[in-house]
């Protein structure tokens, strides 16, 4: 009877270890199994805003690689039509368009930057309404950029002459140009129009050199670098 007693303890013992070591096992596969869940939920998320990020970032690099304008020609007029080689360009016309595969710039939104005789100055969209003509459409061509309503604007210093470009439409095949939202497109050319007198308190002399750029907000920018002629023989100057 006592040995009985004793095998039923000791059965009841090695019962009750092996069932404690048993429910320890579960819990520890119970909390690896939820840790794991977290650890893959969170990675999951991880991974979705890192796609996120780099396809927002991939998109933004695209478009600052791929925007850009380019300027093909720059031309002046020497303000002194009595005698050429005496004088100075008063006005300049800067022609641009943009690069091949280039996303749509608002001109509106577009920096023109020039340095003359240790003189730099920022230039932006002067605008267009009902008192301010800064904007004008010449979409099938123009036998003169340098008419003097083109310029009307720039001629009022009030108007922002010093600070401002005018924009003139040469050719706007995609209809995206207006006073209000000069888009510029591909296929698209505008001239730039300013008075680099009201900018710099003085015209372009002979010989002298001029740098600069037209900068979008996003993209590459046109390039500007030229020397005026040595001397002027006529009227309108062909400076880059």
């Amino acid at each position: 009877m006592k040995r009985a007693k004793k095998l039923g303890k000791l059965f009841s013992l090695k019962v009750d270890s092996r069932g404690d070591t048993g429910i320890g096992t579960l819990i520890v596969f119970i909390a690896m199994v939820l840790v794991a869940a977290v650890a893959s939920t969170v990675l999951i998320h991880t991974a979705g805003t890192l796609q996120q990020r780099a396809s927002s970032t991939g998109q933004q690099t695209t478009q600052q690689v791929s925007t850009g304008l380019s300027v093909s020609s720059i031309y002046g007029i020497n303000n002194e039509t009595a005698a050429f080689t005496a004088g100075s360009i008063k006005w300049v016309a800067i022609y641009i368009g943009e690069t091949s595969g280039s996303q749509p710039v608002n001109l509106g939104n577009v920096t023109l930057q020039l340095t003359y005789k240790g003189q730099t100055a920022s230039l932006t969209y002067i605008g267009n309404n009902s008192t301010v003509a800064g904007y004008h459409s010449a979409a099938q061509g123009t036998n003169n950029v340098f008419q003097s309503k083109y310029f009307s604007a720039l001629d009022n210093n009030s108007a922002g002459a010093s600070d401002h470009f005018a924009v003139l439409t040469i050719a706007d095949p995609t209809s995206s140009l207006s006073g209000t939202y000069p888009v510029v497109s591909y296929g698209d050319q505008v001239a730039l129009l300013v008075n680099v007198t009201a900018v710099f308190g003085a015209g372009i002399s002979q010989g002298q050199s001029v740098t600069g750029s037209v900068t979008p907000p996003s993209g590459n920018p046109g390039v500007i670098q030229f020397t005026a002629p040595e001397s002027f023989t006529q009227a309108i100057v062909q400076l880059q």
